[in-house]
């Protein structure tokens, strides 16, 4: 348990010095947040559910969350198999399962920050008003949604090569953001479109979050898609690193 405990610190220690996965993941939810306020008055209601400013804020959550989790297990992880460094953890003593393990694991942890600072930049910039429970929960509800997210960002780190994991998470990042209504509300999106953003993630995820600020249920529907993308993104990586594993590769 110590070796994992310290595996996992120094993992995280590796990509918190990363000053380009900083600048990324911290830049681009803050910069769309504050682009995007400004389209609409602040209070102006939108879906008939909640402010703008608080709309926008728990979209740029929702992005922040995905666009940390990407770049920690996407990118990091497929950089780690092109360099070895997968099979030099495979020849430790650390059970077989802690690579990928740790990987969703530091995801999830350098999701929060993320999330906490943009709910910073909401209530200062953008007036987001909320008693300390609502903050508390919102922050909670959409970090543990966010779970997905790292698991397809440690999904996508298996797949692809070094070469093309940046431009394959950067597409993820906007088609799940902009088709699953992170910046523009589904509403307000053509038929098909709305459709398609009940198939992503993205949309259940921010869902969660808006539907709980407006006071509705949390919604089933949205859990229960989003536990079904974990499940099965998890299951493929399973069936991937052990596949690696057995012939010896990275």
């Amino acid at each position: 348990m110590n070796g994992l405990v310290a595996f996992g610190q120094f993992e995280l220690g590796r990509l918190m010095r990363s000053w380009r996965f900083l600048a990324v993941t911290v830049g681009f939810p803050v910069v769309f947040y504050l682009l995007f306020l400004g389209d609409r008055r602040p209070s102006e209601i939108v879906d008939g559910s909640v402010a703008w400013n608080i709309y926008l804020m728990v979209a740029m959550c929702s992005f922040g969350a995905l666009v940390a989790a990407l770049n920690a297990g996407g990118t990091r992880l497929a950089s780690e198999r092109a360099t070895g460094w997968a099979r030099q953890i495979r020849v430790t003593p650390l059970p077989a399962w802690s690579y990928v393990g740790t990987k969703v694991t530091v995801s999830m942890v350098v999701v929060l920050p993320v999330l906490l600072l943009v709910e910073v930049v909401g209530t200062t910039f953008g007036g987001v008003q909320m008693d300390v429970g609502q903050w508390i929960g919102l922050t909670a509800l959409m970090w543990v949604a966010a779970l997905p997210f790292a698991v397809l960002g440690v999904f996508v780190g298996f797949l692809v090569h070094a070469e093309t994991a940046y431009p394959v998470v950067t597409v993820l990042m906007f088609v799940l953001g902009y088709f699953g209504g992170l910046f523009t509300p589904v509403s307000q999106m053509p038929q098909a479109l709305r459709v398609a953003a009940r198939l992503l993630p993205s949309f259940h995820n921010a869902s969660l979050g808006i539907d709980f600020l407006a006071g509705r249920g949390l919604g089933f529907v949205h859990w229960l898609v989003l536990l079904g993308y974990a499940v099965a993104l998890g299951l493929v990586i399973v069936w991937r690193h052990r596949l690696q594993e057995s012939r010896g590769l990275a």
